[in-house]
């Protein structure tokens, strides 16, 4: 955990570099880690936008799949 202006929040140490080239091998794990550290303010701005939970879920599910069939694999 990080202290961050009095809130504590969760440090994901994976390089966003590592976790792209996790995308080019197609690597599943890719979706794992673009979860782990960008999940809750993907769920928090879908959620803002969308007011309903299962609905800001199905959203930031898409957005994993739509990244996953955007980056091609090397």
């Amino acid at each position: 955990m990080k202290a961050l202006l009095g809130l504590t929040r969760e440090v994901n140490n994976m390089d966003d570099l590592r976790i792209i080239e996790l995308y080019f091998n197609r690597d599943e794990q890719a979706i794992k880690e673009t979860d782990a550290k960008y999940g809750k303010l993907c769920h928090s701005i879908a959620y803002n936008i969308l007011n309903n939970h299962e609905d800001s879920e199905e959203c930031v599910n898409d957005t994993y799949v739509s990244v996953w069939n955007t980056i091609p694999p090397t």
